[in-house]
């Protein structure tokens, strides 16, 4: 299956290809005519201080009687010319050069488009050693920071399956980690493609339940290698599945927070929750009979029945299109000027953006059905293995955060952390409640929302940390 979102609209492509030749040909264009102005202007230049020179040389041996005055008159009239070849070769070739630059910022900006766009992966270096669990629909990635640690638990930054790659967390998880979260871990989603369908010759459910027992295994190992229970973080779409986590397994949990997760689907109205109760249960068994495919051999996955990403993608363009068009026209004012910096950020990000990652079929139908219509986790009608698992459960010994965002269409700010209120077991001073001036990808990319919130959340997940001091010392020691 194809990687690049734009391949959604084949028509589009074409048409974008054909626009890039016409655009391609007067960039060429500009750059030869600059090149021949240049040169014609060092040609004039040349000649007339030839001229100039023999002039200047000659005719005082003609009329001995002007040798002083000729010369002053040369080297006026020299400096005049001069000055106005170097103005009309600026006029001429600045406004060259404008055209030119204009032409080559509209080609990177249709490249955008029509390029396959670079493999996305984590910022940070890493390699195997990094990789702490391999599960068959996450990894999970040691990001820690080489310091002396002053608390023994591990901060654990789960990430969405939204049809992109799981880095759009790391913002998020880097922050934490370099403002005292220094035993840091994320856990990145695999593509559908990637996810083996029959793992230790058992038929593996990809679905919520599926995911519950992954989570629970990366709770396990990381509790295992410093023999403390870790800070959870839940960056949006995971919420609801490692909170029932949690509520099963309290013990493997030092603190529970999310940001932009969809907690309480019915805190408030909200575009998502209310279309899909409007068309109803069937209509993503609907979607992906029409729009799912089976993994191809050669996959990993290869049998797997997914859905495809790009649709994901092209739903959030259409939630938040007002802002994807502002986005566009900053993006291609900025190449034709040449504004390196912003132009970089928001060439990263769509980058980012149309990459896509397909998502297991049975994630997709439940991730709807439980979370978006019945909101089970807070009706008290979860079922996980067997067993009813409500927001009542939740653990009084676990302390818990929630961060939303005001302008989230995604996960509006009360079905965000309208869960918060529910919840009577945790005394208040082990509650935060955040709202922040922001929209969903606000809430997990913006500089400012990291400094004033999570700077706070960090404060708060340290406060409830397991630390160890040396014997006789009042200084923290690593372990």
């Amino acid at each position: 299956m194809p990687e690049s979102f734009m391949t959604l609209f084949p028509q589009v492509l074409n048409t974008l290809e054909a626009t890039k030749v016409p655009v391609q040909m007067s960039a060429n264009l500009a750059e030869a005519a600059m090149q021949s102005w240049a040169m014609a202007f060092d040609l004039t230049r040349n000649t007339y201080e030839l001229s100039c020179q023999l002039m200047k040389d000659f005719l005082p041996l003609a009329v001995p009687r002007l040798n002083g005055s000729c010369r002053q008159l040369f080297d006026m009239c020299h400096e005049g010319a001069d000055g106005f070849v170097s103005l009309a070769e600026k006029s001429v070739l600045d406004g060259l050069g404008r055209f030119h630059q204009r032409r080559q910022g509209e080609l990177e900006f249709i490249k955008l488009f029509i390029e396959q766009p670079p493999v996305q992966d984590w910022s940070i270096e890493y390699d195997n050693t990094n990789v702490l669990l391999d599960l068959p629909g996450l990894r999970l990635i040691d990001i820690s920071l080489d310091v002396k640690h002053k608390i023994q638990n591990y901060g654990v930054v789960f990430a969405p399956r939204a049809g992109h790659h799981s880095n759009i967390a790391e913002r998020v998880a880097f922050y934490m980690r370099d403002h005292g979260i220094t035993r840091m871990a994320v856990v990145e989603q695999k593509c559908a493609d990637d996810i083996p369908l029959y793992v230790g010759g058992m038929r593996h459910h990809e679905d919520f339940e599926g995911q519950v027992d992954q989570y629970k295994a990366v709770l396990k190992h990381l509790k295992g290698l410093t023999g403390y229970p870790s800070h959870l973080v839940a960056i949006c779409q995971p919420g609801p599945l490692l909170i029932t986590t949690l509520i099963l397994n309290p013990h493997l949990a030092k603190t529970f927070g999310s940001a932009g997760a969809p907690m309480h689907t019915e805190g408030e109205k909200g575009y998502l929750t209310d279309f899909a109760r409007l068309v109803g249960e069937k209509y993503i068994d609907r979607l992906i009979s029409f729009f799912g495919h089976t993994v191809s051999k050669g996959h990993k996955g290869a049998g797997r029945e997914s859905y495809d990403g790009r649709l994901q993608v092209l739903g959030f363009y259409l939630l938040g299109m007002d802002q994807h068009i502002k986005n566009m026209q900053s993006l291609l004012s900025d190449l034709r000027q040449r504004n390196g910096a912003s132009a970089k950020r928001q060439k990263t990000f769509y980058q980012w953006y149309h990459f896509v990652q397909h998502s297991p079929a049975g994630f997709i139908r439940d991730t709807y059905k439980k979370i978006f219509i019945r909101n089970d986790l807070i009706r008290g009608e979860l079922m996980i293995g067997g067993k009813k698992v409500s927001i009542k459960d939740y653990p009084g010994s676990v302390p818990l955060w929630a961060l939303g965002g005001t302008r989230d269409e995604i996960a509006p700010p009360l079905q965000a952390t309208g869960h918060m209120a529910l919840i009577k077991s945790v005394p208040p001073e082990d509650k935060l409640t955040l709202l922040c001036d922001g929209g969903h990808m606000g809430i997990f990319r913006s500089s400012k929302i990291l400094k004033e919130h999570y700077s706070r959340i960090v404060d708060f997940i340290l406060s409830h940390s397991d630390r160890t001091k040396n014997k006789g010392s009042s200084e923290f020691c690593v372990l």
